[in-house]
Protein backbone atom coordinates (compact mmCIF):
# COMPACT_ATOMS: atom_id res chain seq x y z
CA UNK A 1 0.00 0.00 0.00
CA UNK A 2 2.80 2.40 0.90
CA UNK A 3 4.56 1.73 -2.43
CA UNK A 4 1.31 2.48 -4.24
CA UNK A 5 0.88 5.82 -2.43
CA UNK A 6 4.49 6.76 -3.15
CA UNK A 7 4.04 5.98 -6.84
CA UNK A 8 0.83 8.02 -6.89
CA UNK A 9 2.54 11.06 -5.34
CA UNK A 10 5.40 10.85 -7.83
CA UNK A 11 2.95 10.57 -10.73
CA UNK A 12 1.02 13.61 -9.47
CA UNK A 13 4.26 15.59 -9.32
CA UNK A 14 5.46 14.59 -12.78
CA UNK A 15 2.13 14.92 -14.59
CA UNK A 16 1.38 18.56 -13.81
CA UNK A 17 -1.81 20.01 -15.31
CA UNK A 18 -1.35 22.57 -18.09
CA UNK A 19 -0.49 25.94 -16.59
CA UNK A 20 0.28 24.50 -13.16
CA UNK A 21 3.53 25.09 -11.34
CA UNK A 22 5.38 22.62 -9.12
CA UNK A 23 5.18 22.82 -5.36
CA UNK A 24 8.37 23.41 -3.39
CA UNK A 25 6.61 23.08 -0.04
CA UNK A 26 8.22 21.02 2.69
CA UNK A 27 11.18 20.88 5.03
CA UNK A 28 14.51 20.74 3.21
CA UNK A 29 18.00 19.93 4.44
CA UNK A 30 21.29 20.65 2.70
CA UNK A 31 23.01 17.85 0.80
CA UNK A 32 26.67 18.77 1.25
CA UNK A 33 27.97 16.00 -1.00
CA UNK A 34 25.81 16.81 -4.02
CA UNK A 35 26.11 20.58 -3.66
CA UNK A 36 28.86 22.63 -5.24
CA UNK A 37 28.81 25.82 -3.21
CA UNK A 38 32.18 27.25 -4.27
CA UNK A 39 32.67 29.31 -7.44
CA UNK A 40 35.15 27.54 -9.69
CA UNK A 41 37.40 30.51 -10.38
CA UNK A 42 35.90 33.93 -9.61
CA UNK A 43 37.57 36.67 -11.62
CA UNK A 44 38.15 39.48 -9.16
CA UNK A 45 38.37 43.13 -10.01
CA UNK A 46 41.29 44.92 -8.28
CA UNK A 47 38.85 46.16 -5.65
CA UNK A 48 37.44 42.67 -5.12
CA UNK A 49 40.90 41.15 -4.68
CA UNK A 50 41.81 43.85 -2.18
CA UNK A 51 38.59 43.28 -0.22
CA UNK A 52 39.25 39.53 -0.02
CA UNK A 53 42.87 40.04 1.05
CA UNK A 54 41.78 42.44 3.79
CA UNK A 55 38.99 40.23 5.12
CA UNK A 56 39.40 39.29 8.79
CA UNK A 57 37.20 36.26 9.63
CA UNK A 58 37.42 37.04 13.34
CA UNK A 59 35.72 40.43 12.99
CA UNK A 60 34.28 40.89 9.49
CA UNK A 61 31.74 38.06 9.28
CA UNK A 62 28.19 39.44 9.83
CA UNK A 63 27.16 36.05 11.25
CA UNK A 64 29.41 36.73 14.24
CA UNK A 65 26.95 39.45 15.19
CA UNK A 66 23.86 37.30 14.67
CA UNK A 67 23.03 38.73 11.23
CA UNK A 68 21.11 36.43 8.90
CA UNK A 69 21.66 37.46 5.31
CA UNK A 70 21.46 36.56 1.65
CA UNK A 71 22.95 34.61 0.04
CA UNK A 72 24.36 32.75 3.03
CA UNK A 73 21.01 31.42 4.25
CA UNK A 74 20.48 29.72 0.86
CA UNK A 75 23.93 28.14 0.57
CA UNK A 76 23.39 24.39 1.04
CA UNK A 77 26.11 23.64 3.53
CA UNK A 78 25.04 24.17 7.13
CA UNK A 79 22.93 21.77 9.16
CA UNK A 80 20.10 24.26 9.66
CA UNK A 81 16.98 23.22 7.69
CA UNK A 82 14.61 25.47 5.79
CA UNK A 83 10.86 25.11 5.36
CA UNK A 84 9.06 26.40 2.28
CA UNK A 85 5.43 27.53 2.09
CA UNK A 86 3.92 28.52 -1.22
CA UNK A 87 0.95 30.59 -2.41
CA UNK A 88 -0.05 32.09 -5.75
CA UNK A 89 1.44 35.51 -5.01
CA UNK A 90 4.44 34.67 -2.83
CA UNK A 91 6.70 31.99 -1.45
CA UNK A 92 8.14 31.92 2.08
CA UNK A 93 11.32 30.25 3.24
CA UNK A 94 11.51 29.75 7.00
CA UNK A 95 14.97 29.28 8.42
CA UNK A 96 15.88 27.60 11.69
CA UNK A 97 18.79 30.02 12.03
CA UNK A 98 17.55 33.03 13.99
CA UNK A 99 13.97 32.09 12.98
CA UNK A 100 14.41 34.21 9.86
CA UNK A 101 11.57 34.43 7.32
CA UNK A 102 12.30 35.21 3.69
CA UNK A 103 9.53 36.37 1.37
CA UNK A 104 9.75 35.89 -2.39
CA UNK A 105 7.02 37.90 -4.11
CA UNK A 106 5.49 36.43 -7.25
CA UNK A 107 3.28 39.40 -8.16
CA UNK A 108 6.04 41.66 -9.52
CA UNK A 109 5.89 44.26 -6.77
CA UNK A 110 8.87 46.65 -6.60
CA UNK A 111 10.91 47.24 -3.44
CA UNK A 112 9.35 49.75 -1.01
CA UNK A 113 10.51 53.26 -1.85
CA UNK A 114 11.33 54.05 1.78
CA UNK A 115 13.41 50.91 2.38
CA UNK A 116 17.15 51.02 1.98
CA UNK A 117 19.50 48.04 1.61
CA UNK A 118 18.83 45.16 4.02
CA UNK A 119 20.53 41.89 4.93
CA UNK A 120 17.89 39.80 3.12
CA UNK A 121 17.11 42.24 0.30
CA UNK A 122 13.91 42.30 -1.76
CA UNK A 123 13.15 39.10 -3.69
CA UNK A 124 10.77 38.71 -6.63
CA UNK A 125 10.19 35.60 -8.71
CA UNK A 126 8.76 34.58 -12.08
CA UNK A 127 8.05 31.13 -13.44
CA UNK A 128 9.92 29.85 -16.48
CA UNK A 129 8.16 26.57 -17.09
CA UNK A 130 8.71 24.49 -13.96
CA UNK A 131 11.63 26.62 -12.74
CA UNK A 132 11.16 29.59 -10.42
CA UNK A 133 13.62 32.38 -11.25
CA UNK A 134 14.18 34.73 -8.30
CA UNK A 135 16.02 38.05 -8.34
CA UNK A 136 17.10 39.69 -5.08
CA UNK A 137 17.96 43.40 -4.97
CA UNK A 138 18.47 46.06 -2.28
CA UNK A 139 21.18 44.09 -0.51
CA UNK A 140 23.68 45.39 1.99
CA UNK A 141 27.41 45.11 1.48
CA UNK A 142 28.42 41.74 2.93
CA UNK A 143 30.24 38.50 2.10
CA UNK A 144 29.16 35.31 0.32
CA UNK A 145 29.85 33.12 3.34
CA UNK A 146 32.57 32.52 5.93
CA UNK A 147 35.17 32.45 3.14
CA UNK A 148 35.08 36.23 2.91
CA UNK A 149 34.24 36.43 -0.81
CA UNK A 150 33.21 40.10 -0.95
CA UNK A 151 29.81 41.40 -2.01
CA UNK A 152 29.42 45.13 -2.61
CA UNK A 153 26.35 47.24 -1.97
CA UNK A 154 25.63 46.98 -5.71
CA UNK A 155 25.43 43.20 -5.93
CA UNK A 156 22.32 41.28 -6.86
CA UNK A 157 21.46 37.61 -6.74
CA UNK A 158 19.58 35.44 -9.25
CA UNK A 159 18.39 31.98 -8.16
CA UNK A 160 16.81 29.23 -10.23
CA UNK A 161 14.67 26.83 -8.15
CA UNK A 162 13.95 23.51 -9.87
CA UNK A 163 12.45 20.40 -8.30
CA UNK A 164 14.44 17.63 -9.92
CA UNK A 165 12.31 14.88 -8.41
CA UNK A 166 9.97 14.37 -5.46
CA UNK A 167 12.79 14.54 -2.92
CA UNK A 168 15.33 16.88 -4.56
CA UNK A 169 15.34 20.67 -4.92
CA UNK A 170 18.11 22.32 -6.94
CA UNK A 171 18.90 26.00 -6.46
CA UNK A 172 21.38 27.54 -8.89
CA UNK A 173 22.60 30.76 -7.25
CA UNK A 174 24.27 33.43 -9.37
CA UNK A 175 26.16 36.39 -7.92
CA UNK A 176 26.26 39.54 -10.08
CA UNK A 177 28.61 42.14 -8.61
CA UNK A 178 30.58 44.27 -11.10
CA UNK A 179 32.35 46.07 -8.26
CA UNK A 180 34.14 42.94 -7.03
CA UNK A 181 33.98 40.51 -9.98
CA UNK A 182 34.61 40.85 -13.68
CA UNK A 183 31.79 38.44 -14.49
CA UNK A 184 28.92 36.68 -12.68
CA UNK A 185 29.52 33.31 -11.03
CA UNK A 186 27.15 30.51 -10.08
CA UNK A 187 26.99 27.84 -7.40
CA UNK A 188 24.77 24.73 -7.24
CA UNK A 189 22.87 24.01 -4.06
CA UNK A 190 21.02 20.72 -3.53
CA UNK A 191 18.35 20.33 -0.86
CA UNK A 192 16.71 17.04 0.14
CA UNK A 193 13.15 16.71 1.37
CA UNK A 194 13.30 15.78 5.07
CA UNK A 195 9.74 15.96 6.43
CA UNK A 196 10.65 14.47 9.82
CA UNK A 197 13.37 17.01 10.66
CA UNK A 198 12.51 19.13 13.70
CA UNK A 199 13.05 22.88 13.88
CA UNK A 200 14.78 23.75 17.14
CA UNK A 201 14.81 27.04 18.98
CA UNK A 202 17.81 29.07 17.90
CA UNK A 203 19.70 31.38 20.21
CA UNK A 204 22.56 33.55 19.00
CA UNK A 205 24.95 35.16 21.46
Amino acid sequence: MRDYLTSLLVAMFVALPAGAVPSFEGIWSADRVASDIWPADPRFTPRGREALDNHDPTTDDPALYCAVYMPRVMVAWGRKPIEIFQADDRLWTLHERMHQVRRIYLDGRPPPEDEGPTWMGHSTGVWEGETLVVETLNLRESIYNWSGLPLSGQHRIVERFTRLDEETLEVLLTIIDPVNYEEPWTTRNIWRLTPDVHFYEYECQ
